[in-house]
């Protein structure tokens, strides 16, 4: 069924995301137009980050959990999927670097690669064209 969509193929041609995990993000998203700002699919992930504070006290920030647990979880498969490549190596080394003495960086790590991921799947599915690894870098041609 989701072969039929156009994102679902260009959703194959991020890094990490297969068959399946294009499925159920294409599931899970629906129509991407609904959403306009990234900040409200992330949202939809429960990968956004909340705080518990009140009066003097201040707790620990974590990620919500309160969107689609089924959308997290194919973020998370696409996560572990980009991991084996140097790229994805690299980045989640520096994800852990930037929170060097913290005893849960890699658990950190991860959720922001996921979130990158998405960051990812926003754009791709947005823009119309497929992933281009120039361009993940930041890295754009010069426009003549």
């Amino acid at each position: 069924m989701a072969a039929r969509l156009p994102a679902y193929a260009l959703l194959q041609t991020i890094p990490g995301i297969g068959p399946t995990v294009a499925a159920i993000v294409v599931a899970e998203i629906g129509d991407i137009t609904w959403y306009t700002h990234f900040s409200q699919l992330r949202k939809l992930a429960g990968l956004d980050i909340v705080r518990i504070q009140s009066g003097q006290f201040s707790g620990q920030q974590r990620i919500s959990k309160t969107g689609r647990a089924l959308l997290r979880w194919a973020l998370y498969q696409a996560t572990m999927g980009v991991m084996h490549t140097r790229a994805g190596q690299a980045r989640l080394l520096a994800y852990k670097a930037k929170r060097a003495g913290d005893r849960y960086a890699g658990f950190k790590a991860m959720v922001e690669l996921a979130a990158k991921q998405l960051r990812l799947v926003w754009g791709i599915w947005r823009s119309g064209q497929p992933y281009n690894p120039l361009h993940a870098r930041g890295r754009h041609r010069p426009r003549r």
